[in-house]
Order: structure tokens, then sequence, then C-alpha cells
């Protein structure tokens, strides 16, 4: 089961959780200075690498060379967030290597040779650390990372020099953002050696009200100080965000009902609808389920409407190109038969 198909722990507002290793071949060149060729031999390397550690683990490999791929199916395995928007660049041999639960691979020769990830839906920090550090291990068995004794591991980017570690919690903050405090978090959180970021990474907007959280230093402090701190500062926007949806249904609790009824009936009866409006008005619908006003949508439908809404997915569904308003007519009606399905 894809990880955004299952339902973690803090869900009514922690979404996901991701750690990402960066490493890098000690006996080739950085990806920057790779030729075509050299991207090739590095892919190959760490498929056999990759492909040794999943026999031995008894687990499924699913092996992914971008390049036979067209646009439509590299957009839409970034929407379900398996590879980086980096990664739909045509430049090198890139591939995604993936165990058959989908929770957890390695990108290769994206911004560094390996970016090894693994994701869970909820708040999971540690548990997909650990899963992270045992494929690490792994495959350092089966390849030379590139490694000095000062700085940690070598990586492209010098902010993800020591560790390698990039931690990444995405939150569902509908009250913080409309209160404008994101932008008062962004400022202080930048500061303190954090980034906030929206749902599909730097650059992003805070699209359905989502935002990621992510350390930006590794050099000079371990995997657990890390993870620990990004801990703690989740936890206490997901306290936060709590008590602005609690001091709303105290206040109004008509009109927190009034906005998410009018969400869902537009999301149930919509027969043509963009991604940023369905993106608005899934905002509403989760904070109906987190806030017990709709009691008929779970939490997994909800992911899946939200990964499986953008164009790439919906066109790999249709396993055609579609104009763009096709593709609001075929997103109006996955999202009917999600959404109708659940009240059966």
């Amino acid at each position: 089961m894809s990880w955004y198909l299952e339902q973690g722990a803090e869900a009514d507002v922690v979404v996901s959780s991701r750690i990402r290793l960066a490493r890098n071949l000690s006996d080739t060149h950085f990806p920057w200075r790779l030729t075509a060729a050299e991207a090739g031999e590095v892919t190959d390397r760490v498929h056999e690498a990759f492909s040794t550690v999943a026999e031995e683990s008894g687990r499924g490999l699913i092996n992914v060379p971008l390049e036979s791929l067209d646009d439509k199916n590299k957009l839409a395995l970034a929407e379900r967030r398996l590879i980086s928007r980096n990664m739909l660049k045509d430049d090198l041999p890139r591939s995604l290597l993936l165990f058959s639960d989908e929770k957890s691979g390695v990108l290769v020769n994206e911004e560094d040779h390996l970016r090894i990830q693994s994701m869970r839906a909820g708040f999971a920090l540690e548990e997909a650390l650990s899963e992270a550090d045992k494929l690490e291990a792994a495959l350092a068995e089966e390849l030379p990372f590139a490694y000095d004794d000062k700085l940690g591991y070598l990586t492209t980017c010098p902010t993800n020099t020591g560790t390698g570690l990039r931690v990444s919690v995405m939150l569902h903050v509908p009250l913080l953002m409309r209160k404008n405090l994101v932008d008062q978090l962004s400022k202080r959180l930048a500061q303190a050696g954090y980034a906030v970021r929206g749902a599909t990474g730097e650059g992003s907007d805070a699209v359905c009200d989502m935002i990621q959280i992510s350390n930006q230093v590794t050099l000079g402090f371990t995997e657990a100080e890390i993870v620990k701190g990004l801990t703690q500062l989740s936890q206490e926007l997901v306290s936060q965000e709590r008590k602005y949806r609690l001091a709303l249904q105290e206040e109004d609790p008509l009109a927190l009902e009034d906005e998410v009824y009018r969400a869902c009936g537009l999301l149930k009866s919509a027969r043509r609808i963009s991604f940023d409006e369905a993106m608005c008005n899934l905002s509403s619908v989760r904070l109906g389920i987190a806030t017990g006003v709709l009691d008929g949508i779970d939490y997994q439908s909800w992911q899946q409407i939200f990964i499986e809404s953008g164009a790439g997915s919906i066109q790999l569904r249709a396993e055609k190109d579609l104009s763009q308003t096709k593709i609001a007519e075929q997103r109006a009606q996955f999202i009917r038969e999600i959404l109708n399905k659940q009240n059966k």
C-alpha cells in the first residue's frame, strides 16, 4: 500500500513525514560534473546495489528509469512525492528505485548520486529515520560513499554536508494561514536553521493550506538532534493550530459547518474543477474531518484525492494526454467517485 493511503499519528494536522539522506560515490564525479555516460554508470551501480539489498531483505523492487517515461508519468511520480521536481529534467539519466510498498527507496542522480528517502503518513519521523538508516547501512556495504573524517558525508550542496540528513514534516494549518502567522513563522524559523515551504517543495506556495517544515543545516548536528529539533517545532505548530481550531468551533460553530458543507457539496457535485479550486475546497473538507463536522470521509480517502488530483495523475489514469478542460472534467469525476463512495 502506498504511504499516502494510510492514516498516521496526529493526522488531524500532520499529513506526512519524510526523511532524506544525501550520499555520493567516492570514486566518481559529483552529479553536476557527470557526463550522460557517467550518469548512466552511476544508475547501473546503484540499481545493482539496491537489487542486492532488496533480495537479501526479501522485499520487492520497483525500478523506474525516468528517461523511459513520458512527461505525464514523471509528473505523476512527482505528485505522489516519489521523486522531486528536479528529477523532471532530461539532462542526465536518472532513476527511481523503490521497495514494493513505496515507503522507502532511492532517487538516483538528483542533486546527489543517491537521495535515500523514507516516507510515512502522519507524524512518524523516528520510524522513517530508522528505515532510511537501515537502507543506507545496507547500501554502504555495496557502494563507497564520499566521507570526510572532519566534515562527514560530502554532498553537492554545502548545507547538506555532515549527516546529509533532510527531515521534513507536512502540516495542514488552515487557521495559522488565515491569521497570517506562517509568514512570521518563516522568518523566525529561518534564523533558527529551518525552512518553511509549500506543499510541493522549495519555491512553492502553500497549496491546500499545507506547509512543509524542514531543517536547512546538517553540519555539526547529529541525526538525533536534527529529528528532536524538528519534532519539538512540529509539536508546537500542531498545538497552535489545534488551539485556533477549538476557538473557531467555540466562537462560531455554524460558520465552520457552513464552510465545510459548502466545500464538500461543491466537490461532490462539480463537473469541471481546476486544481487550485479543488485544493481550496479540500482544505475545508480536511478541516471538517479534523473537527468532527464531517464523519463520512476518512483521512486516507482525502489524501488519495490530494495526491492524485494533479494533472499528471489525472492523465495517467486516463492513459492519454488531455487538454486542460478535459483534465478539469476528469479531476471532478475522480473526486466525486471517491467522496460519494465514502458515503455508501
